[in-house]
């Protein structure tokens, strides 16, 4: 059964994060070895490049949405046979080992919520696919890297590149599925998509949506380019709206490619919103902790910046002013002005409405995530640095 409850997925996503960063609990085990033996080869071994995403699990996600996945497999055995694969990563496979044996109680009192028993559930499943003479799910390999000495949350990020840069010959759509925000960032300024779960979220709607996204998105490029395949041009895009809050976050290609402004301010713009809607929520929980909704606030209806700007003006200095040095940026009082609020919510029109727009959200951000861990502020910094490299570029 999967986990619902946002505190007690929110506990195994901080959980694990505190156990990644512990470094004498996770050595490689024999599970890593099944994996070498994996008989997935039947993707590598052929010049056609085929029209596929590669859906790589975090830890956490995989202890909390088991199920999800788990109906995610069956879909590519009916309706989308061949769409996607799913890949776990070595560091995934060495976590869960470590954790099996955890006394670590989720919140909720069902004693089905251990960490152990999640672990060992998922240890399971893990291993009923990796041999399927049909390879829906699979395991990161040890050749399958870049970057050998990655560990922890960039070693499954290190996953995710491999898969999108250099499996099959590159150039594939990768989605990492995650709950750990730091983790997602990262993805994000190097092009990974990413889906964080809430409330709501279907099996049925994310393979709809990477289906819609490969088709979209991808057939033109694989059209253009079959005798091409280290081309310079690959485009993508966002296929679930913020509106279904499914988040999953649009980043830039790592691949050279010709830029417009509408291309660099609809980019800008979802990542913005992304990191937006995480910053107010940690806030308000920061400042509130379990009586947020005691004052009036609601993460569900939040799905936007206009949500955002609302929910900025409204909890004002009783939330936000620990953040903010008020005497060099106010961004509860700059809000109040409608005009400037329409600015600042909808996507730019034009480089100087974009260059306010990027400054006003980066001051934001840089107030809310001054007192946050060390690699989330080196994360932020890297992604307005490239919010900067993009405007330059238009």
């Amino acid at each position: 059964m999967d986990i619902h409850n946002e505190n007690d997925i929110e506990d195994i996503a901080k959980y694990v994060i505190d156990i990644r960063n512990n470094d004498d609990i996770f050595v490689p085990t024999d599970m890593s070895n099944s994996l070498n033996n994996n008989s997935n080869n039947n993707l590598q071994n052929s010049n056609f490049k085929p029209q596929i995403a590669y859906l790589v699990v975090d830890t956490n996600f995989l202890l909390s949405h088991l199920s999800l996945l788990d109906e995610l497999e069956k879909l590519l055995h009916n309706k989308y046979i061949g769409a996607y694969q799913i890949v776990i990563p070595k560091q995934v496979i060495h976590e869960l080992d470590g954790l099996k044996d955890s006394n670590h109680k989720i919140n909720s009192v069902n004693s089905k919520h251990s960490l152990s028993n999640l672990a060992r559930t998922s240890i399971n499943w893990c291993y009923s696919h990796f041999h399927d003479s049909i390879p829906t799910v699979t395991g990161q390999r040890l050749h399958e890297r870049i970057d050998k000495n990655a560990i922890k949350d960039n070693a499954i990020l290190d996953c995710c590149l491999y898969f999108q840069n250099i499996e099959n010959g590159g150039n594939n759509m990768v989605v990492l599925l995650s709950n750990d925000k730091n983790l997602c960032v990262k993805a994000l300024v190097n092009n990974v998509l990413t889906i964080s779960y809430r409330n709501g979220m279907t099996a049925e709607l994310i393979a709809n949506n990477v289906v819609s996204e490969m088709t979209n998105n991808y057939n033109d490029y694989q059209q253009q380019h079959q005798q091409q395949p280290y081309s310079d041009e690959m485009g993508i895009e966002s296929y679930i709206p913020y509106e279904e809050q499914q988040q999953i976050s649009n980043p830039t290609a790592l691949i050279p490619k010709p830029i417009t402004l509408y291309d660099v301010s609809n980019e800008i713009y979802l990542q913005i919103t992304q990191l937006v809607l995480e910053a107010i929520k940690y806030a308000v929980e920061k400042i509130f902790g379990e009586d947020a909704g005691m004052v009036g606030y609601n993460d569900n209806s939040i799905n936007n910046l206009l949500d955002a700007s609302r929910c900025i003006v409204k909890m004002g200095l009783s939330t936000f002013s620990e953040f903010f040095d008020r005497r060099k940026f106010n961004p509860m009082k700059i809000l109040q002005d409608k005009e400037t609020m329409r600015l600042l919510v909808n996507k730019p029109e034009n480089k100087f409405i974009l260059k306010e727009f990027v400054t006003f959200w980066a001051d934001f951000l840089n107030g809310i995530y001054k007192d946050r861990e060390t690699t989330q502020k080196t994360a932020l910094l890297q992604i307005s640095n490239h919010w900067q490299d993009l405007l330059q570029s238009v």
